[in-house]
């Protein structure tokens, strides 16, 4: 009797010990992720469109540059990042070592604000903890291709998405109508997210007025452009080549027939699955099934475009399953593989569109087995998003 009560304690201190290892390294983890960050932009490398941006901002304030965007079609952002680039020019390289350093921050702020928002909605402090720890390298691996190209207008419109996210899940939709009609002031793609803002209901004044603030406060910086120059508008149309690929070359498109409303109907596609997102109670899935239909529908296959998809799954990981294995991040990742791991180009098609359409489907559809919904949440504690959303 007293060998089995000795046993049984040895057990228990093995046990503690282990627990207590575990939860030195969840309480390092940022450590951890913040050497990731910095490895990853290392060697990622690059400068990529920096100076571009950098041309951009300066002939913007200059005389005449409120048409900036007719003379620099190619640029596709926003009047906000053209503004930032400039802004950051004086530091040195151009502003590109500031540029990676701002977009690795970011980065980590992304990571921490859907950390924040899951231990808001969940109970298991230790799962998140432990998904943060295997999927957020993973995504600050691809976050790093926004510093290598010195994109730091993607870097901020993610980033402002999942804080609207927080903000829409927790506090106000106002204030995530703020922060969303920022992000479409750095980039137009963002308008994609804005089903995020609608509320269930109420007046229809009620239901789309975090709506038209978002709208009013992402179109405020782009009136004085589109008054100088109408043509401003055409800025958003697709310039890059078809790239072989891209999804859209298994059906049959090329540099010779790319339709011109091919963006529009991109950002058409992507708002109508946010707005079902929304409207089936999935909020958390939005960015997901919005950046996988645009994904889908680009000509183009930079690596930075992968970061939003990576994203999304990392965000219904950390706040919607109940694995510890972040599933959605390494599928995702893996499907999405770069040129010099898949070397067919109808390969990487293929990979690309099942990997799109699997996320709209997991969204919108339905959930493999392992895409499980969430735990129950805290005692007392509610999630607004799913008490309060969308569509009458």
């Amino acid at each position: 009797m007293l060998t089995a009560s000795r046993r049984a304690e040895t057990d228990e201190l093995q046990e503690s010990a282990r627990h207590l290892a575990w939860h030195r390294i969840f309480r390092h983890r940022y450590p951890i992720l913040l050497f990731v960050a910095g490895a990853a932009a290392v060697a990622a490398g690059g400068r990529g469109d920096w100076n571009v941006f950098v041309g951009a901002g300066r002939a913007m304030l200059d005389r005449g540059g409120l048409e900036v965007f007719v003379h620099h079609g190619d640029i596709q952002t926003g009047p906000l990042t053209l503004l930032t680039a400039r802004l950051l020019s004086d530091t040195p390289r151009g502003g590109f070592v500031l540029c990676v350093v701002v977009c690795g921050a970011l980065g980590l702020l992304t990571i921490r604000t859907v950390e924040k928002l899951a231990m808001q909605v969940r109970d298991q402090w230790e799962v998140v903890c432990a998904t943060t720890l295997i999927a957020g390298p993973v995504l600050l691996f691809w976050w790093s291709k926004l510093a290598s190209y010195g994109h730091i207008d993607d870097a901020a419109v993610l980033t402002l998405a999942v804080v609207a996210l927080h903000e829409v899940r927790t506090r106000s939709r106002i204030h995530a109508g703020l922060l969303l009609g920022v992000a479409i002031a750095f980039k137009p793609w963002a308008v994609v997210l804005l089903p995020l803002l609608l509320v269930r209901g109420g007046t229809w004044h009620r239901r789309l007025r975090p709506m038209v603030v978002g709208l009013a406060v992402g179109g405020l910086p782009w009136l004085p452009f589109l008054i100088a120059d109408p043509d401003t508008l055409r800025s958003i149309r697709t310039t890059v080549h078809v790239s072989s690929g891209s999804v859209i070359r298994l059906f049959g498109f090329s540099d010779a027939n790319v339709p011109s409303w091919l963006r529009i109907a991109q950002l058409l596609g992507a708002l109508s699955i946010a707005f079902v997102a929304v409207w089936r109670r999935s909020s958390s899935g939005v960015i997901l099934a919005a950046l996988a239909v645009r994904i889908a529908t680009d000509p183009g296959t930079w690596s930075y475009y992968t970061v939003g998809l990576v994203l999304g799954a990392f965000i219904w990981d950390v706040l919607e399953t109940r694995s510890v294995i972040p599933w959605a991040t390494l599928v995702g990742s893996a499907l999405l593989a770069p040129t010099w791991l898949i070397r067919s180009d109808d390969g990487r098609a293929a990979m690309r569109l099942f990997a799109c359409v699997l996320a709209v489907s997991v969204v919108l559809v339905g959930r493999p087995l392992w895409f499980v919904s969430a735990p129950a949440r805290r005692a007392g504690r509610c999630r607004p998003s799913e008490d309060q959303l969308v569509v009458g």
